[in-house]
């Protein structure tokens, strides 16, 4: 199969036409790792990824193409095809997906889980494995909610004579439903609120905090601040806000899962890595052969050239074809 690849993208030529892989794409690692198999193998092996990104096909009950998503032959909203459609293509098992439709179904309000089409549609926020998804939360410094209302009645939380709820990670915050404002044309109204990542950071005075949400307890999604914020009656609280989680699915805690691809991508980075700065310290070398990075970290399955090329480029490393000798080389500086 002809390609051509560079340090943002790779590209085939499938089916007489090209088809752009952006390094940032979540197939990325599983074509990459289609360069270890034996020669023979590559071409069909990449040609079922792509097919799988430009195509339909079928998993787990679901029917997936470019257009719709449909789960036992029921047509999923755009939001939530997309939503199946990501983890497909990150190599996961769609099946994760099969837990937060259950759990949506148990929300007793049809306009609650339609308005969360709108708020889940926003940057894809992740689904978790066990039925749930995330979400981001702005609160003051100290942990305790921007505001309050002492009208509302807290089920699970500690609240002060303000009616503002301290927030912690670990703690699960329950009001009672009723106490939250199903009226999506209300903008600013009583009930607990998360939100996308800017908006939580746009609305916390000093911290931002992941939030784990059941599709059930959601109540509204207001339509301002273009569907970025939603109203819920219960949220538990999982970690303080390092980096964005762009992964389609994530476990039960909020660590991204990984294929076997990309968690093999992981390794083969850090033994370029290790392998490379050694010699950095242990030799007055400039240039080095690739095929000596390659033979150090291959141990018992082969790590392809492109691989190892891949890893350099994403360290910053630069490299060059030698015309000369047909072989790659290395610059460690």
């Amino acid at each position: 199969m002809q390609y051509i690849i560079n340090d943002k993208s790779i590209v085939f030529f499938h089916g007489g036409k090209p088809v752009k892989v952006e390094k940032s794409a979540p197939e990325y690692s599983r074509i990459i790792a289609c360069f270890d198999l034996p020669e023979s193998e590559q071409a069909d092996a990449i040609a079922r990824l792509i097919d799988k990104k430009v195509g339909e096909f079928e998993q787990d009950g679901f029917t997936i193409n470019p257009d719709t998503v449909t789960y036992e032959g029921e047509r999923l909203p755009t939001a939530l095809a997309n939503k199946v459609r990501s983890i497909a293509q990150e190599g996961l098992p769609v099946k994760l997906f099969r837990k937060f439709w259950d759990s949506l179904q148990n929300n007793p309000s049809a306009n609650s889980v339609r308005q969360l089409y709108d708020f889940l549609a926003y940057k894809e926020l992740p689904i978790t494995e066990d039925g749930c998804f995330l979400a981001y939360k702005g609160v003051n410094r100290d942990g305790w909610s921007c505001h309050g209302n002492t009208n509302t009645k807290v089920l699970q939380g500690k609240v002060n004579d303000q009616g503002r709820i301290k927030n912690e990670v670990g703690e699960t915050i329950e009001v009672l439903r009723r106490d939250v404002d199903d009226d999506r044309n209300h903008s600013c109204s009583f009930g607990l609120h998360v939100g996308s990542l800017n908006y939580a950071e746009s609305f916390a005075n000093g911290r931002v905090l992941i939030v784990k949400v059941d599709p059930k307890d959601v109540v509204s999604v207001p339509q301002d601040c273009a569907c970025q914020k939603c109203r819920v009656s219960k949220y538990e609280i999982i970690d303080s806000y390092d980096t964005e989680i762009k992964h389609a699915v994530c476990d039960a805690d909020g660590n991204p899962i990984l294929n076997e691809d990309d968690e093999q991508a992981n390794d083969v980075l850090e033994a370029v890595e290790y392998y490379v700065n050694h010699l950095r310290d242990t030799t007055d070398w400039d240039i080095v052969p690739l095929m000596k990075i390659q033979n150090a970290i291959t141990t018992d399955e082969t790590v392809s050239y492109i691989r190892i090329l891949d890893a350099l480029t994403e360290l910053g490393f630069s490299w060059y074809h030698s015309d000369d000798d047909d072989n790659y080389y290395v610059d460690l500086y």
